[in-house]
């Protein structure tokens, strides 16, 4: 009995510091040094620097500490009580991230509209958390590939016969233009390239470099399309014990920290697509009507799986973050 009641009083130390401070513990789909993850540690230290005395963050790792499919589980359990992570992962959990990938508004006119409010529900039902923002964006997804693609007679990559690596946000819009998918994990993307087991893949439009594999990738189909959907949730427990004043905290540096983030990522893009050229990489860049016509498809097949998956959610949530679209 005195065991159990020196392990729960542990607990209770490690969540709790000196005068009422509440130490959060934070876990990430990516290790610290992906770029994600080590630019999403500058919020980390603003919240620790505002809120000593009132609550501070610690950040317990990657993968490493808990595997990028397992995330928002632990957090649902309450073994976490902040999860930063790709929504492309979770689908199978939380189908409603597709809302963010396929919107046509970003986090500002997200929170604005109260678009990113009406996915609370959700949020509470499925993964008993709290959302916190929409933390990451302002890139999406492109195309990088071996080779150049035939174009389609519709003008679109018309990608029969390629096996290419994605993750499941991307998959539906490959296999609409003809691909053969597969799952490959980041860490062994530039395996499967060297052995000659996919043809290209679909990534995001920055942190191509970070992979090395630039000797296979030669180039790169534009527009990028789709949205990067990176968000912060808290254990709905945990942020329900929280001091009103601290739950303000996290969300006021949420809102700062997704704004600087956006214009950090778009510089990054613009650094990383200039170096990739001077490499030789070339950009296929789709005329003006054909390129409207692609985005629109990626859009167009993510609202779909989100209306197969869950239909009251898409008929909910697509006037909000698709307005046009949904006309």
């Amino acid at each position: 009995m005195r065991t159990v009641l020196l392990l729960l009083l542990v607990a209770l130390w490690a969540r709790v510091g000196h005068a009422g401070e509440v130490t959060l513990t934070l876990a990430s789909s990516w290790n610290a040094r992906q770029n994600f993850t080590a630019d999403f540690l500058r919020y980390v230290d603003a919240v620790n620097a505002r809120g000593k005395g009132l609550v501070q963050i610690r950040f317990i790792g990657g993968p490493e500490a808990i595997p990028e499919q397992q995330l928002l589980y632990a957090l649902r359990r309450g073994v976490i009580d902040l999860a930063f992570g790709g929504m492309t992962y979770y689908r199978g959990v939380l189908p409603e991230g597709d809302a963010i990938f396929a919107s046509t508004l970003g986090p500002a006119e997200a929170r604005a509209s109260g678009a990113l409010e009406a996915l609370q529900p959700w949020w509470r039902e499925r993964i008993n958390a709290r959302l916190i923002g929409w933390v990451q964006s302002g890139v999406g997804a492109n195309l990088w590939l071996r080779a150049p693609p035939p174009l389609g007679s519709d003008g679109l990559p018309d990608l029969r016969g390629l096996v290419l690596r994605t993750s499941p946000s991307n998959r539906e819009l490959l296999e609409a233009l003809g691909a053969r998918t597969v799952q490959v994990p980041v860490s062994e993307i530039y395996t499967a390239l060297e052995r000659g087991m996919v043809d290209g893949l679909a990534f995001t439009t920055i942190g191509l470099p970070d992979l090395g594999v630039g000797q296979f990738i030669r180039y790169r189909v534009e527009p990028e399309v789709l949205q990067l959907a990176v968000c912060l949730q808290a254990n709905l427990d945990a942020w329900n014990r929280l001091d009103p004043r601290a739950r303000t905290l996290l969300e006021e540096e949420a809102i700062r920290y997704e704004a600087g983030n956006r214009a950090r990522f778009t510089a990054l893009k613009e650094r990383e697509h200039a170096e990739l050229a001077a490499a030789g990489l070339q950009a296929i860049k789709l005329p003006p009507g054909v390129a409207d016509a692609y985005v629109q498809l990626a859009r167009e097949t993510t609202w779909q799986r989100l209306a197969r998956r869950a239909p009251e959610s898409a008929r909910v949530l697509r006037p909000l973050f698709d307005p046009e679209g949904a006309r």
